[in-house]
């Protein structure tokens, strides 16, 4: 569990580009979501004090592009990739077309990577969310598509999925997203703000056939990252393919770390 210790690697400080408030509308991002299984000891690791891992050891993995403008209310095309842990405690609602109500676990960002500055800034300074730089490609051909997120020139993360083109159901709701924002003293080594962040996200979302049939991690020696990879055998008991119309709310602050230290 973390509270107050800085960490220089989820804040590298104020990236170039211009912030912009909350909230934001993004329309129509064609996003792939894994939900896969992952070590239990890390994710409980991962979560600051106040959350729990949910029983089911999922990380919510999103890769996505939002290529032009005229889809976000006062954003830059961008690309993102983010990891997320699945906690216990703090569910939402969800409808499915198909399936009627449904419960989502909240989920908590632990990576998170965009190619544009303006979006680092935004995510990072506003919410708290560990956003660094980063680039997420996809090559579909026949059916199968590649999705590759790449830091620094370098692939890091790779996701084969089989998808189609038949609508299988619409999803609408609420998720509730997570973060821990933290600004550094400036004599470094502590935070000057320490909070947890609460997200609730509404979102409409078209969705289409995907089966996924490889998930490879390959982040430098030393990344925190690499610990999120799957666990072997691969086991994605979620999977969301599709178009999501979403928005960036303000975040509420629902703990202050510092305070409760006194």
């Amino acid at each position: 569990m973390t509270t107050n210790q800085f960490s220089p690697e989820t804040y590298t400080g104020m990236p170039d580009g211009t912030q912009v408030p909350a909230p934001q509308l993004i329309k129509n991002a064609r996003m792939l979501i894994v939900g896969y299984e992952a070590d239990p000891e890390v994710l409980e690791a991962a979560l600051p004090l106040g959350l729990e891992p949910h029983p089911n050891n999922l990380v919510q993995m999103n890769m996505y592009q939002v290529p032009s403008a005229t889809q976000t209310s006062h954003l830059e095309p961008y690309t993102l990739t983010y990891l997320t842990v699945e906690v216990a405690d703090h569910d939402s609602t969800a409808i499915s077309e198909a399936q009627g109500e449904l419960s989502v676990p909240g989920r908590f960002w632990v990576g998170y990577w965009n190619d544009s500055p303006q979006m680092q800034a935004f995510a990072r300074e506003g919410g708290g969310i560990p956003s660094q730089a980063g680039s997420c490609e996809w090559a579909e051909d026949d059916g199968e598509l590649v999705s590759t997120l790449s830091v620094n020139g370098e692939p890091v993360i790779l996701t084969e999925a089989s998808v189609g083109d038949d609508h299988i159901d619409t999803l609408t709701g609420h998720l509730h997203y997570y973060a821990h924002r933290q600004l550094p003293e400036p004599t470094g080594g502590h935070a000057q703000i320490s909070e947890l962040v609460e997200f609730p996200i509404p979102f409409v979302s078209e969705l289409y056939e995907a089966e996924v049939n490889r998930i490879d991690f390959d982040f430098p020696e030393g990344s925190r990252a690499q610990q999120f990879a799957p666990t072997e055998p691969l086991s994605t008991p979620s999977i969301l393919h599709g178009t999501v119309t979403f928005t960036y709310p303000q975040g509420r602050r629902i703990r202050d770390y510092i305070a409760e230290e006194g």
